[in-house]
């Protein structure tokens, strides 16, 4: 069955009018609904943005222009509500009685539909409310205020139509006041030296604008400062401004003052717990459990390099060496803040405790400017398994898989962690020539008894330590160097081939910054072998006659190296919006084929002519791969999202094998990419291939996405995006006409629309995106757009892709 046009615009234009029907009908006759209000400033002197902030109301939430939650609200009738919930409580007060017969305790009576159609869904209307115009008002003025704009003014008009009101604010910023002169006050003079010496970074200069986050601004640099120097006991509210206006000129005289409050009278630092530069007496790790049961369980405990241990049982659960690398500070050091935070971020990035603390006290010390640290450590659970199951449904076909995990999160006592994972997949898959193998190699239809034809399983194991496996000598201890080891096997039996791939890779990655990671993995070996075709399949690839194709179903090598860097200012950012950067570098073959040539080894040489390495009679792959991903996260409202994202990547195959092998190859389509067609079945360029059934890939990626995100209601979230994108070969392959990169690359990019309904469960994500294709490539130009179409080239059906996926996309 084709769904139609029609199909999708009739119920939206129901859904229209459903939302226009009266919106104000529930209000009070007296009142107004507001149905816009927005902020005009001035030659724009101030933020917009931050006087919306501050507005009281807002008109009702509109999706895609309509007031869908207030349509819900108004849905159901109140009158017809408030019966079904007289009855709703009648039937629970009877069915309370016989509970109370039984010994049971009551149950309070749940929600009727059109409760949960009102009060969960649904959003009551905004009626204009004078009062509340009135603050907002007053809260724009304090804005301007804070914004240095002392004269500033606000009005509100309301403009009435019908039962509809329409908001105006009017903001006249007037001129900003400028600072002129700033002064401290601190009765210590070397708190007051330390600051003069550093008060180039503050903001608060002669001449600047004032501005209240600017004053925000220089208490938290002030106390990061002091902090820094050894001032543990000091915080931001110890630091207050004076200002003074009256200067004249539209200027200001600052005065910031360093004070403590002591029996409600502001007193001077110096010798006070917060005016007092803390050295660290003794350091202690408390990885010691809490009792249990009231059980006490015994503590014992071991010095080693100045620090102290505390344990339960015969030795320590995690070796103290391993312990100390994580360590930033040592007893004797004086405190600072900078050297805690790392420490509190390194334990905790480890995953290996359930919460830490840094504690300190002077219990014992005996000088009032010494203080203790315990690093409390409460370990996490140490073993678990983990059974998921999943199920797939990919262009028709159904399928499933099961995955058991073992993880150990202290593994040797050094607080690696070792993740065994097993995992089993069943599937149904239509074979690339059409028919089904059957015994003695040969092929019958696909027939509808064959529940599942496709079988994989692998095993997996990776080792992560939080040391780096080359002198730690070589990285600062802030760059937090670790190794990352990896060995998998993984077995296919398909319709028309067999496949394993065995694979170990290790590496190394360490923090560059805060925001920065780097990764270098120089073993990455890949072992693919092909041990069955199928007799069909086998003369599939030759009348096919496609090397690109050919090689993916060959026995070959991938022996390389990778490396990547990634950019991520999530929790560094001082807005909400984040960038995320991921570059990748791949290399495979080119320093062995290299090495082959120095020591003369003869190539061997096919019977196409071709000539190339082997090892054990295994050709090897050789090739420099490039790969970029940028994305941008607009934060446009607390429950809305703009992301923007952009993918480009280009691989260069050299002679041993002439071809990306598949595993490197580039694609697009699927769930996390051009939503709108399957994996891999796109490209490569305006191409047509004349079957579609196999795996589309190429040796240049373009790829861009734009989704907008929102949330419906509870944990329902929704999604519309667009998608474009399309594969290329570096130099046009004869047998595929516009295959290669040297064509028209805008007029051959593949683009997708669609929406999705996303089930946000805070630990996981479940995703059902629907994309439809707009525009194919594949077409002939004059037929590619689908409005440049016939009516039955349009069927919806046809053009439609649902995707199953876990998590968001990017």
């Amino acid at each position: 069955m084709h769904f139609r046009t029609t199909h999708i615009v009739l119920p939206a234009v129901l859904l229209t009018v459903l939302a226009a029907c009266g919106p104000a009908r529930r209000l009070p006759p007296d009142r107004h609904l507001l149905v816009r209000a927005r902020v005009e400033v001035q030659d724009n002197a101030v933020d917009k943005d931050d006087l919306r902030a501050l507005m009281k109301q807002r008109p009702n939430k509109r999706i895609l222009g309509l007031r869908f939650y207030l349509a819900m609200y108004n849905l159901p009738s109140p009158e017809r509500v408030a019966r079904r919930k007289a009855e709703l409580v009648e039937r629970n007060r009877v069915a309370n009685e016989r509970r109370a017969l039984r010994g049971k305790p009551p149950r309070e009576p749940g929600r009727t539909f059109g409760e949960w159609l009102r009060e969960v869904v649904g959003e009551p209307p905004v009626a204009l409310d004078s009062t509340l115009t009135a603050r907002s008002a007053v809260q724009m003025r304090n804005y301007l205020l804070r914004e240095g704009h002392f004269e500033g003014q606000v009005t509100d008009t309301v403009e009435y139509r019908g039962r509809k009101a329409r908001l105006t604010y009017r903001v006249t910023p007037g001129e900003p006041y400028h600072l002129r002169h700033m002064r401290t006050v601190v009765d210590d003079p070397r708190i007051e030296d330390y600051l003069a010496k550093t008060a180039e970074g503050s903001r608060l200069k002669s001449g600047a604008r004032f501005d209240a986050d600017d004053l925000e601004a220089e208490r938290d640099r002030v106390t990061g400062i002091l902090r820094e120097l050894g001032y543990l006991y000091f915080h931001r509210d110890l630091v207050s401004f004076d200002a003074d206006t009256a200067v004249g000129g539209r200027q200001v005289d600052l005065v910031m003052r360093l004070t403590r409050q002591q029996g409600g009278r502001a007193e001077g630092l110096r010798g006070s717990r917060e005016g007092t530069v803390h050295q660290l007496g003794r350091v202690t790790l408390d990885a010691t459990k809490a009792a249990q049961a009231g059980v006490v369980l015994p503590v014992d405990t071991l010095v080693r390099d100045g620090f102290t241990f505390l344990y339960n049982g015969r030795r320590p659960r995690y070796r103290p060496q391993a312990l100390l690398s994580t360590v930033y500070f040592h007893p004797g050091d004086r405190y600072q803040a900078s050297m805690a935070d790392k420490t509190f971020r390194r334990l905790t990035n480890l995953r290996v405790f359930d919460r830490v603390d840094l504690l300190y006290d002077t219990v014992g010390t005996g000088a009032p400017d010494v203080v203790n640290c315990t690093v409390r450590l409460v370990p996490a659970k140490q073993q678990g398994f983990t059974v998921e199951g999943a199920g797939t449904n990919r262009g028709g076909f159904l399928g499933t898989a099961i995955s058991l995990s073992y993880r150990h999160r202290n593994v040797f006592r050094n607080m690696g962690s070792l993740q065994a994972q097993l995992t089993l997949g069943l599937e149904a898959q239509q074979s690339i020539t059409g028919r089904e193998s059957g015994t003695g190699g040969s092929s019958t239809a696909v027939g509808r008894d064959v529940l599942f034809n496709t079988v994989e399983i692998g095993p997996e194991v990776t080792l992560r330590f939080p040391r780096p496996f080359v002198p730690a000598r070589w990285f600062a201890k802030s760059a937090a160097p670790r190794t990352t080891w990896t060995a998998l096997y993984n077995y296919q039996r398909r319709p028309d081939y067999n496949r394993t791939l065995a694979r170990t890779s290790l590496g190394l990655e360490w923090n560059e910054s805060p925001r920065a990671t780097v990764g270098i993995f120089p073993v990455d070996l890949n072992i693919i072998r092909i041990p069955f075709l199928t007799d069909d399949f086998r003369d599939y690839l030759q009348e096919a006659n496609d090397p690109v194709l050919t090689d993916s179903y060959t026995d070959h090598l991938i022996i390389g190296a990778r490396a990547f860097h990634i950019l991520n200012t999530q929790g560094t950012a001082k807005g909400r919006d984040v960038v995320y950067l991921r570059t990748t570098l791949e290399t495979s073959g080119n320093l062995l084929s290299g090495v082959m040539g120095l020591l003369g080894r003869e190539p061997t040489t096919d019977t196409s002519g071709s000539r190339f390495h082997t090892i054990d009679g295994v050709r090897f792959a050789q090739f420099v791969k490039l790969d970029a991903d940028l994305r941008y996260y607009r934060h446009l409202h607390e429950k809305s999202q703009l992301v923007l994202r952009t993918a480009a990547g280009v691989g260069v195959p050299f002679g041993n094998l002439g071809v990306l092998p598949f595993e490197s190859s580039f694609f697009v389509g699927g769930a996390n990419g051009l939503r709108a067609w399957r994996a891999r079945s796109v490209g490569p360029g305006s191409y047509a291939a004349p079957l579609a059934a196999y795996d589309r890939t190429g040796e240049v990626r373009i790829e861009a996405n734009v989704e907008y995100r929102f949330k419906l209601v509870g944990f329902f979230e929704m999604g519309l995006f667009v998608d474009a994108g399309n594969i290329w070969y570096l130099k046009e392959d004869p047998q595929k006409p516009g295959s290669g990169i040297d064509g028209d690359l805008l007029g051959e990019m593949a683009i997708g629309v669609g929406a999705g309904l996303r089930l946000n469960f805070d630990f996981f994500l479940v995703r059902f995106d629907l994309g439809f294709q707009t525009k194919d490539p594949a077409l002939p130009p004059g037929d590619r757009w689908i409005f440049e179409r016939s009516r039955e080239q349009r069927a919806i059906g046809d053009l439609a892709n649902l995707n199953l996926g876990i998590g968001y996309p990017f």
